[in-house]
């Protein structure tokens, strides 16, 4: 009798092909908000309790935020990449293919996480003198950082894994595990910056050893849950095999999704160096606002985190109809959630501020921030979905122009000149003008891309 051969054991997948379209949206959504509410929270938390320690040392994670989220932007493109593929190929069925493409991926993070760690630390002294760090904040920023580039691996892997469940319809894990990591870092930062008992303060060491061990949690529950709840990594040679295939596929969006987000901290980076010319408490002062900026922004992420699988699965689907209805549904959320947030920061900037640092050009300078450049963010939002929605439909390079038209052409140059020859918050007002132009822009270009591929579809 010939020897059974067991079924291949599939990986949970939810059908985004059928029901109510803000139904599923609004299901994947609120798992990734509590999340990402929770994970920008970690930068919230990590700035008050540093900011205890001193406008320093505050200064100091303003330019390492900004070197940080190149890093993560990297992920970004990667997650892009792969959340645009595994997505259709779920709309397909082909599990062996998800399995594939899935492990590819795990192995493409851990070469490419390593490179980064090297270059990171080879490159400290020289990248952030650049930026226009002095030498007593300089001294803050090694403290951190050199801890910080332990922890590439454990950033990178739980973002492009989040990504596959993403593309199987499955925010669920990703959220519970975005919050658990945030309350840690809340417990771990007070005990490891200041010192409790036995546990001597160790300043921003401290701040990075709390980040580094929350990470790391998070790689090993996402690495589990792939292998042994996904079903979505084999390490036998036969993923490996289809290595520089599967890898292809997803850098085919990837290359241009990761250029897309790289450019936004990169222009940060150089923007912060503009910054730097007023002085140490303009940098402080800027990294307390866009720190509130990102937490303001959570609902945002989150919607553009969800909408690329539910965009991917109906092309795969040839569900024209109902991506219509997301991409008009997203954009009214968008327009609407922005306008409200914009209000709420208006009224309440400078107490908000003060939570930080009570120095008097700092709190001035951030309330000027949280005055001007919110009043964009409805558009700044709706650029992110249309950036998720292109790397979804397989064609990144949309993406790329808008983010490069939003923040190279637009952010740099406008607030170069206006610092230059006006003040920052003349600056500030730049940031809001690039934001909503990029939104409207891109608004048009997403339904022009869909009316096309509707039209090729029915020929």
């Amino acid at each position: 009798m010939a020897e059974e051969t067991k079924p291949a054991r599939k990986s949970p997948r939810v059908d985004l092909t059928h029901g109510s379209v803000h139904g599923h949206l609004i299901r994947m959504a609120l798992p990734m908000i509590l999340g990402l509410t929770a994970n920008m929270s970690f930068t919230f938390v990590d700035s008050y309790f540093i900011a205890r320690l001193g406008t320093d040392e505050v200064a100091a994670m303003g330019y390492i935020t900004r070197v940080a989220m190149v890093i993560v932007s990297l992920s970004i493109g990667l997650m892009a990449g792969v959340s645009s593929v595994v997505a259709r190929v779920a709309g397909s069925g082909d599990q062996d293919e998800i399995v594939k493409l899935s492990t590819n991926t795990l192995y493409l993070t851990i070469g490419l996480s390593l490179f980064v760690t090297v270059v990171g630390l080879a490159t400290i002294d020289p990248l952030f003198r650049a930026m226009g760090a002095n030498e007593q904040v300089m001294g803050h920023i090694r403290d951190y950082i050199i801890i910080w580039y332990i922890s590439p691996l454990f950033i990178m892997l739980p973002m492009t894994g989040g990504a596959v469940m993403r593309a199987l319809g499955d925010t669920k894990l990703q959220g519970n595990l975005m919050l658990f990591s945030a309350i840690l870092n809340a417990i771990l930062d007070p005990i490891l910056i200041f010192g409790v008992w036995i546990i001597p303060g160790m300043g921003l060491e401290g701040a990075a050893w709390a980040s580094v061990i929350t990470r790391f949690i998070s790689f090993a529950i996402i690495l589990w849950s792939l292998y042994y709840q996904y079903h979505v990594i084999s390490f036998g040679g036969e993923s490996l095999e289809h290595f520089m295939s599967s890898i292809k596929k997803i850098l085919h969006v990837g290359i241009p999704a990761t250029g897309t987000n790289m450019i936004i901290p990169i222009v940060a980076v150089l923007i912060i160096a503009v910054v730097s010319r007023f002085g140490t408490e303009a940098v402080a002062a800027t990294h307390v606002a866009t720190t509130v900026e990102m937490l303001s922004l959570v609902l945002f992420f989150a919607t553009s985190a969800v909408i690329g699988p539910f965009i991917g699965q109906n092309l795969g689907a040839g569900k024209f109809d109902r991506i219509d209805e997301a991409i008009t549904k997203i954009t009214l959320f968008c327009i609407a959630w922005g306008g409200i947030v914009a209000i709420i920061l208006a009224l309440f900037a400078t107490p908000i501020a003060s939570i930080f640092r009570e120095e008097e050009t700092i709190v001035s300078l951030a309330t000027s921030y949280l005055y001007v450049v919110p009043v964009s963010y409805g558009l700044y939002g709706l650029v992110m979905s249309v950036n998720a929605i292109f790397n979804s439909l397989g064609q990144p390079m949309p993406g790329v122009a808008i983010s490069s038209l939003r923040v190279f052409f637009l952010q740099l140059p406008l607030f170069y000149f206006a610092a230059l020859y006006f003040d920052l918050e003349t600056g500030f007002v730049t940031l809001s003008i690039s934001n909503a132009i990029a939104g409207i822009v891109a608004y048009y270009w997403v339904r022009r891309a869909i009316n096309k591929l509707r039209a090729a579809n029915l020929t």
